[in-house]
């Protein structure tokens, strides 16, 4: 991804997104939600902005699913 990529995905950042800080502390409590087959996004719709947006941390919410889920 280009710097201009980046730059452009900045922008078009949801002004809801709760940022990296917010999500990761409380990325457990919205995981176990959605393992439970629960409307996460609809209780966290800050923390569900941040996933969309950020793919560090998609990558880890994947992660903390798989391993839960195992």
């Amino acid at each position: 991804m280009s710097a201009r990529d980046h730059i452009e995905r900045f922008l078009r950042t949801d002004p809801a997104d709760a940022g990296c800080a917010e999500t990761m502390s409380l990325m457990h409590v919205f995981a176990e939600l959605v393992l439970a087959g629960r409307d996460a996004a609809a209780r966290y719709p800050r923390i569900a902005a941040h996933l969309r947006g950020c793919d560090a941390c998609s990558e880890d919410f994947r992660g903390l699913l798989a391993a839960l889920s195992a």
